[in-house]
C-alpha cells in the first residue's frame, strides 16, 4: 500500500471516527431532543486537525522514502478523479442548503447544513482515492 493510499486511509476513517458522532448528535439536535454546544464543532475539527497530523506524521516516520517520494501521473489522476467526484456532491449540498433558506431555519442549521456537505464530499474524495488505488488505476 502506498503512502498516499494510506494517507486516504487515515483520512477517511478519522472523518467518519470524528464527524459521524458528531452528526448524529446534531440530528438529534434538530429533532429537539439534545443541544449541541457552539463550541463542539470548532473542537471537533481541531481534534480531526491534530489527529490527522499525528498519524500522517506516524505513517511518514515508518517509510520516509515513501513520504518524500514525488508524484507520479498515475496519482495526480487518481487525485484529480477523486476531486471532481467530490466537487458534484459538493455543489450538491451547497445548494440543498441554499434551497433550506426557504424554511425556518437559523444560522446554526445553516452551518451544519454547509459542513454536512463539506464532510460528504471529503468522504466521496476519499473513498474514491482509495478505489482508484485499489483498482491499479
Amino acid at each position: 500500500m502506498s503512502f498516499r493510499e494510506k494517507s486516504a486511509w487515515i483520512s477517511l476513517i478519522l472523518i467518519v471516527l470524528v464527524f459521524g458522532p458528531y452528526f448524529g448528535r446534531v440530528a438529534l439536535a434538530l429533532a429537539g431532543k439534545t443541544h449541541v454546544h457552539a463550541g463542539t464543532q470548532f473542537a471537533l475539527i481541531t481534534v480531526f486537525v491534530l489527529l490527522e497530523i499525528v498519524l500522517h506524521v506516524a505513517v511518514a516516520v515508518r517509510s520516509p522514502r515513501e513520504a518524500r517520494a514525488a508524484r507520479d501521473e498515475r496519482e495526480d489522476l487518481i487525485d484529480l478523479r477523486a476531486t471532481r467526484t467530490a466537487f458534484y456532491v459538493l455543489l450538491a449540498g451547497v445548494l440543498i442548503a441554499i434551497f433550506t433558506l426557504h424554511f425556518p431555519v437559523n444560522v446554526w442549521m445553516l452551518s451544519q447544513f454547509v459542513l454536512f456537505s463539506a464532510v460528504v464530499a471529503q468522504l466521496m474524495r476519499f473513498s474514491n482515492q482509495i478505489r482508484l488505488f485499489r483498482r491499479g488505476w
